[in-house]
């Protein structure tokens, strides 16, 4: 669960310090991934957030995916992504309402910003088409569920607004089933696919997955965000003060939701706090999602949250040997591609 300012400042100082128009498309173009599955074969795929980049020579191999994070008004094409696309990374990237700017479910439903949300979404396929990438991933606001994205509106008029802004895409053929290339994953924070009974009484005001399903034709993949914390939000020591979590206790719901809706699963984001009095914890972690991802081929995509800095908590690998060798170990076995 990441506050709205932090993600918008993670967005800015990552991805988009510099926006240039869109690529041409071109002129002999790879196929687009067929509709029916993910477009992800060979296992699942293995990436991460834009830091993760800086260490691909130390993980012995290139990113497969790239998550990136958008606000609605700005452009998909950057440097970032020219840069990503041109080595043949696709990116999980995510649309979302800036607070404070008029901008609701609302108004999105009713066609206030499409053209705004059309050139994004033009952008991303163009991308796809010129640097012969068969599949894009894009999702409209990533953690509906958080409280802080409450004023956007309701569960409903959220679920009013994919559907809009999916229709928008169909008509322009920019999505696989009506010929171009944009695959749809709807990401909520993990908790909303817990039945209510299997959640903290804190935890029941971020809602259901039910609620915010837009249903089977207009979602690819189901997608969720979770993390190994050890406590890191409200102890800042150099040691977890809770026991570490599992992949499984996080995302088997997930799993099963997707398993009820003939979905693949994204591990959108998944991190482990880093601890400087016990450097294993987090390579632990580590070690523990490869063996998850490889023992549930519905998973088709895991993307570590390479993050320094939030709320007491550091999830990054970066300058951490034990971790950035246990994620290497797990991109050598975690070998999905598009296609």
């Amino acid at each position: 669960m990441k506050p709205r300012n932090f993600r918008f400042a993670a967005l800015l100082a990552i991805c988009f310090a510099l926006v240039l128009p869109a690529a041409a498309a071109s002129a002999r173009p790879t196929p687009a991934a067929q509709p029916g599955t993910a477009g992800v074969t060979g296992g699942a795929l293995f990436g991460g957030t834009y830091p993760l980049v800086a260490e691909q020579s130390n993980l012995g191999r290139k990113l497969a995916i790239v998550r990136l994070y958008y606000m609605i008004g700005q452009n998909f094409t950057t440097p970032h992504i020219k840069q990503l696309m041109s080595q043949g990374t696709t990116v999980l990237a995510s649309l979302d309402v800036p607070h404070g700017r008029g901008i609701t479910y609302a108004s999105i439903a009713a066609g206030h910003q499409d053209t705004q949300i059309r050139a994004w979404l033009t952008q991303a396929e163009q991308n796809a088409v010129t640097y012969h990438i068969p599949a894009v991933y894009v999702a409209f606001e990533h953690e509906a569920n958080d409280s802080a994205n409450n004023v956007n509106g309701t569960p409903a008029q959220f679920v009013q607004a994919w559907d809009h802004i999916h229709a928008l895409a169909a008509r322009a053929h920019l999505n696989v089933a009506s010929g171009g290339r944009l695959r749809w994953a709807m990401i909520l924070e993990h908790y909303a696919y817990f039945l209510p009974g299997q959640r903290p009484k804190w935890s029941l005001r971020l809602g259901l997955a039910s609620q915010y399903w837009p249903g089977t034709s207009n979602v690819d993949v189901v997608a969720a965000d979770g993390y190994n914390r050890g406590g890191c939000r409200t102890h800042k020591g150099s040691l977890p003060s809770q026991p570490s979590v599992t992949p499984g206790s996080i995302f088997n719901p997930v799993l099963t939701f997707a398993q009820q809706h003939g979905k693949p699963v994204f591990l959108a984001e998944w991190a482990s706090a880093y601890y400087s009095g016990a450097p294993a914890w987090q390579a632990n972690y580590i070690g523990q999602m490869k063996a998850y991802v490889l023992a549930n081929p519905r998973i088709v995509a895991a993307m570590y949250w390479d993050s320094h800095g939030f709320f007491g908590c550091s999830f990054a690998v970066n300058g951490h040997p034990l971790s950035v060798t246990a994620l290497a170990a797990m991109g050598k076995v975690v070998t999905g591609h598009i296609g």
